[in-house]
């Protein structure tokens, strides 16, 4: 059998074994064992038949899968020639196999290049012999025929355009050759088609059948299928649509007409799709084409923004009427032609204020002003006059806002520019800002402090006039601080009234826009206010708070510190109580941490801070005495330093720890002075680099801590040594050295919990030394050995104590931080899940009643902190023994633990505590009950018994409602208001059952 003839057989069978049957021609072609006259002739009792007019397709395939194969330079140039006039002959008598026939060109044009003369044929047969596309059935025949057509587009443009210039008729027939063409991947491709001429040729006689072969396509409705291999997306296919009917301004006459009849559809996508369009042919189509429009879609968008069904169709109309402004900025006529009915209108719509449409006028004129500095001043001309003359007029402290709202919005738009554009010409803007300024301090001033709105709508239009540099003079911009800063220490009202925190923003806003006024006239109105020694010790907290806010101004930030340290100075000089210190040093503390150092060249914090701000305090630290150690003092100091030292380089770090290392290691001889310090030695500690100590420093520090915790027989280790342990193991010790290490110094966890007597310190201990390794996840097997030795405790008669230490494995920990320079795995927490929550539950299924309770508490300790995504996958073998924890009548904490997984369970994956329903109901029962369960709990249980009822199948909770309605009544009457609250809503949702079972 022929080639030809096995791929008849195979083709519609064994689609790849046909491949492979022309694939072997192509094989025979390439090695002149069979020559392409004799490969047509093959063809010809099949391309002929005209009786099949399958095989007659299935025959031109074939020829074009060989084609396809064969390497390029194969076939000469008169042999491609001569099959391109073998097919387009055959198309001109036979369209059947269109698609194989449009791929046999495709793969003859990849191997030599036509000539304009044969490219204009190839699109004249496809347009009279082969139209319209949508005719023919096949997706993939339709498909190839489009690519070759985007294959002529793209390469033979000057010859198609001259085909387009020679015939009045070639663009109507390539028009009509696309028209109807359904298919989401063809049509993409058929609008980057269509976009060449309606960008590059003059279609001035077909422009309307242009337009209306791809708007007949809009709105798109397209939603791909869910296994769509080509990941074609609706959006995909409208950004390819509105770029075609924005690509020609001569579509106008057609598309806002079309486009605005579109926008009183009721669906909410199509006039979101309108928006858009409306917004790219704005952007594409000519200036005098806009200018023509422009008042028709003023008239038409106007209604989505005064009367909005949306927010974001409001916006989008917005946008639109910002862009047509924009395109007009440089025409004066055509702005002045475009702004005049805006204006009118909107002025109007102000003299009713404050209404919706005088705050959608607000928006629109915020719109227009902030597309280009001469629209806004046009904007002001027109609008400014007319609200202040309403202002004056109007005695309503209601419409004073709302015109006041509006003003700003105009402030804004030019503050909005301002930041694009520091240069900007405000002098518009001056004429109206400057007495502006005036009305609006005398509204902070003088109007009732009830009109919060008001007064609100004032202290934002001064922040904004402010910010506006040049357009207040020097003492109209001090006279708005003064103001602003007088609310803020001066005025105290309680509950409604109060607009002192808007005005700590609004100064701290003014600080980086007027620094100087914040400088010379905030600050020592502050320092004013600020006592030396304050008789009261709690007035001066609300100025102190405001102050402190003031660092988040870069500017103005080591005016703030340098003014807070010389008050503490002298606070301390005086003896003022330890309170006020404290609080003096907070508020430096504050500084450090939330507002903006100054950054030294290589834009990290400066380290001069150090020296200036820690050190003075460092050697307060160390010179405290015994009986007037300050452990608050001390921390703050720590944290202080911590904030300033932990970004600055190794050599700093190094300069400072060497000229530190004698006077703090001082203390290692005397363990007291140790505990008093460790506050401070801790965060000191975390804000250094591992490479800026020496191991033996680390090893003999690390040896007088574990002195002290091992100690410590009478009291508790301080949690302040335990953190402390835990950070110095973290992150100086090398994972290899682990071990020798922790048994030079006495910390080894075998040897603290091997004693016969093991105390609450030594647990203490060994679980922070635990909790280093799991951070650090470079001692693998040691941290498993450890692990089994805490599991294997909860079992003990220490096992109570054992089980409360579990939960801090995994609790947050401020100290041990990527950003404390630490060892952190980021897979440490997946790695304590798999250790740990195994064995845990299967001890729980094992364990007699008396340990049980330490299982269950230990396993809540370690659930508490995982992410729900990590417990997903084993909800099956946690469900019981969390059921049964919230058995557990003296934990608190791990039940409320228990309770928060439960509702996440509850959210996400209801089905699978479904089976427990009645155990579920019963235990959330018993946990709204006082006073065995505290408020955190009773209110926490109610709102997983809440979710019940929703997220359950019905028929399994009905039997449970009369049971849960009636002891729900005893929650209504909790001492807690949080607790009854979320009591009434537990109760709707039950009794929400009996309206469901009526309806149905």
């Amino acid at each position: 059998m022929s080639d030809i003839q096995i791929y008849l057989l195979e083709v519609d069978k064994n689609k790849p074994e046909a491949k492979l049957v022309a694939a072997r021609s192509a094989s025979r072609l390439e090695s002149k064992e069979l020559k392409l006259i004799d490969l047509i002739t093959s063809l010809e009792e099949y391309i002929n038949n005209k009786d099949d007019a399958a095989l007659r397709g299935k025959s031109v395939a074939y020829l074009a899968d060989v084609l396809e194969t064969l390497p390029p330079k194969v076939l000469s140039g008169q042999e491609r020639r001569l099959l391109s006039d073998f097919i387009l002959g055959r198309l001109e008598g036979d369209s059947e196999g269109i698609g194989a026939s449009a791929r046999i060109l495709t793969a003859l044009e990849d191997r030599g290049r036509w000539d304009p003369e044969t490219a204009q044929r190839v699109a004249k047969t496809f347009l009279d012999y082969a139209s319209p596309l949508k005719d023919h059935k096949l997706q993939t025949d339709r498909f190839a025929v489009i690519q070759l057509f985007d294959r002529l587009i793209g390469k033979y443009r000057t010859p198609l355009q001259e085909l387009h210039s020679g015939d009045p008729e070639f663009l109507a027939k390539f028009i009509y050759f696309f028209d109807g063409e359904k298919d989401p991947r063809n049509l993409m491709v058929v609008f980057s088609i269509l976009q060449v001429p309606m960008t590059e040729w003059d279609i001035s006689g077909n422009a309307q059948d242009l337009f209306d072969a791809v708007f007949n396509y809009f709105p798109i409705t397209f939603k791909p299928p869910p296994d769509d291999p080509y990941g074609i997306t609706s959006q995909d296919l409208k950004d390819r649509l509105r770029d075609c009917i924005a690509a020609n301004s001569q579509f106008a006459p057609f598309a806002f007409p079309a486009l605005l009849d579109k926008l009183d559809s009721t669906s909410m996508n199509t006039k979101r799709d309108v928006l858009h369009t409306i917004q790219t042919c704005v952007s594409s189509y000519e200036l005098k084409t806009i200018n023509i429009y422009a008042i028709t879609l003023w008239d038409a968008l106007k209604f989505e923004i005064l009367n909005v069904q949306e927010e974001d169709l409001a916006e989008g109309a917005l946008k639109a009427l910002s862009m047509i402004a924009g395109r007009f900025a440089q025409q004066e006529g055509f702005l002045n032609a475009y702004t005049k009915p805006i204006m009118k209108e909107c002025n109007q719509h102000l003299e009713d204020a404050p209404t919706k449409q005088s705050s959608a006028s607000g928006r629109i004129m915020y719109a227009l002003a902030s597309a280009a500095t001469p629209v806004a001043d046009k904007i002001t001309k027109g609008i400014l006059p007319t609200l202040f003359t309403l202002y004056r007029s109007s005695e309503s402290l209601t419409k004073r806002r709302g015109l006041l709202e509006v003003f700003n919005e105009i402030v804004r738009a030019y503050l909005d520019r301002f930041r694009l554009q520091p240069k900007l010409n405000l002098e518009e803007l001056t004429t109206f800002g400057q007495d502006a300024l005036g009305v609006m301090l005398r509204v902070l001033t003088n109007a009732p402090k009830a009109e919060v709105s008001l007064r609100l709508t004032a202290l934002s239009g001064i922040a904004q006039l402010v910010a506006l540099r040049g357009l207040l003079t020097e003492d109209q911009r001090f006279q708005a601080v003064d103001v602003v800063t007088d609310i803020v220490l001066h005025e105290h009202i309680q509950g409604h009234g109060d607009i002192r925190s808007e005005a700590i923003k609004t100064i701290a806003e003014m600080a980086h826009t007027a620094p100087d006024a914040i400088r010379n006239q905030a600050i020592p109105a502050f320092m004013v206010e600020l006592p030396d020694s304050p008789a009261d010790d709690s007035s001066y907290l609300p100025v102190l708070e405001a102050f402190a806010h003031l660092s988040s101004e870069q500017q103005v930030f080591d005016t703030v510190v340098l003014r807070l340290k010389n008050k503490y100075s002298v606070a301390s000089a005086q003896a003022a109580s330890k309170d006020y210190q404290q609080a003096l040093l907070l508020a430096i503390l504050y500084s450090f941490t939330h507002g903006s150092p100054m950054p030294d060249e290589e834009g990290v914090i400066r380290g001069t801070y150090f020296t200036d701000y820690v050190g003075p305090f460092l050697l307060t630290l160390l010179e405290q005495s015994q009986t007037g150690w300050d452990h608050r003092f001390t921390e703050i100091v720590g944290r202080l330093c911590n904030a300033i030292l932990r970004p600055q380089g190794v050599h700093f770090q190094s300069q400072v720890y060497n000229k530190t290392l004698d006077k703090i290691a001082v203390a290692r001889k005397d363990s007291d002075r140790m505990i008093r310090r460790a506050p401070f030695s801790l965060y000191y500690y975390a804000a250094l680099r591992p490479d800026v100590i020496d191991a033996e420093d680390i090893v003999a520090l690390l040896q007088s801590y574990a002195g002290i915790a091992r100690g410590t027989s009478n009291n508790e280790t301080p949690p302040v040594v335990l953190q402390h342990i835990s950070l110095l193991v973290n992150k100086f010790i090398a994972g290899k050295a682990m071990q020798s290490t922790l048994e030079s110094v006495g910390l080894e966890v075998g040897s603290l919990l091997s004693s016969p007597e093991t105390s609450t310190n030594s647990i203490g201990v060994a679980f922070s030394v635990t909790k280093a390794l799991l951070v650090q996840g470079k001692s693998p097997a040691l941290t498993s050995k450890y692990l089994k030795l805490l599991l294997q405790l909860l079992s003990t008669p220490d096992g109570k104590t054992v089980a409360k230490h579990f939960a801090t494995l995994l609790a947050p920990d401020e100290i041990l931080t990527k950003e404390n320079h630490c060892q952190v795995s980021g897979l440490y927490k997946q790695k304590t899940f798999s250790q740990l929550v195994p064995s845990l539950t299967a001890a729980v299924r094992t364990a007699d009643p008396a340990t049980k309770p330490n299982y269950l508490v230990a396993l809540s300790g370690v659930l508490r902190w995982l992410p729900y995504s990590m417990l997903e996958t084993s909800l099956v073998s946690l469900t019981p023994p969390l059921l049964q924890t919230l058995d557990l009548s003296s934990d608190q904490d791990a039940k409320a633990s228990t309770l928060t997984i439960f509702e996440s369970v509850l959210m996400h994956d209801p089905n699978t505590i479904a089976e427990h329903t009645a155990s579920l109901v019963t235990r959330l029962l018993n946990c709204t009950t006082a006073p065995v369960n505290g408020a955190r709990v009773r209110a926490k249980a109610l709102q997983c018994l809440a979710l019940v009822p929703k997220m359950l199948k019905r028929e399994a909770v009905v039997p449970y409602r009369r049971q849960v309605v009636k002891k729900l009544m005893v929650c209504l009457d909790d001492g807690k208001r949080e607790v009854r609250a979320e009591g009434v809503r537990c109760r709707s949702a039950w009794l929400g059952l009996d309206e469901v079972e009526e309806e149905d």
